[in-house]
């Protein structure tokens, strides 16, 4: 991946289980007041997060190669070569299969993922299921209160003790109505 940046530099070697890791730690807080915005232009679906400063996030993983425009603003975000910072404006590359977690600095941060859309869909939940990994508790900006409390309870869980598979299976059961099968053996 090239990044066209100002003062990009490596911190960390990052896995998906630590931006994992992450995202369970952060849905145990107040979420951040981000704005997610779609934009749609002839064969292109862009969808532009606005995150206040301070703030620290995780994505959705990708099942599709996509453009990054960084408009403006200062985050660390991990990449396939590490944690980089980088100011906008600017571009670059990402590759199928990323999920990234990031951390805004002192301006707020507007992040453009940019998308092939040859079909001109419309449609966000198409667009998602499409473009991302959605977990059962979904994306942030579309979350339903019944996965917010999905979301809730799984945290609880896991601040019991409770293995991580486990909580999180458990707590899908509980918010689709379906039997939990454990295996006690």
């Amino acid at each position: 991946m090239e990044l066209v940046c100002e003062k990009p530099f490596d911190l960390a070697v990052v896995t998906p289980d630590k931006v994992l890791a992450l995202q369970d730690e952060l849905f145990k807080m107040p979420q951040a007041d981000i704005v997610t915005e779609h934009v749609f232009l002839p064969g292109v679906y862009e969808r532009r997060m606005i995150a206040p400063p301070w703030t620290v996030l995780t994505g959705a993983e990708h099942k599709v190669a996509y453009r990054v425009r960084l408009e403006r603003g200062t985050i660390s975000v991990t990449t396939e070569d590490g944690v980089k910072t980088l100011t906008g404006p600017c571009e670059f590359n990402a590759p199928a299969g990323t999920q990234r977690a990031g951390r805004v600095f002192d301006d707020e941060v507007v992040w453009v993922d940019i998308y092939d859309n040859p079909d001109d869909c419309q449609d966000i939940p198409t667009l998602e299921n499409r473009l991302y990994v959605v977990p059962p508790w979904g994306l942030g900006d579309s979350r339903t209160e019944t996965q917010k409390a999905m979301i809730a309870y799984r945290s609880m869980l896991l601040d019991f003790g409770v293995e991580k598979a486990v909580a999180t299976d458990a707590a899908i059961s509980a918010f689709e109505h379906k039997p939990l099968v454990l295996d006690v053996g």
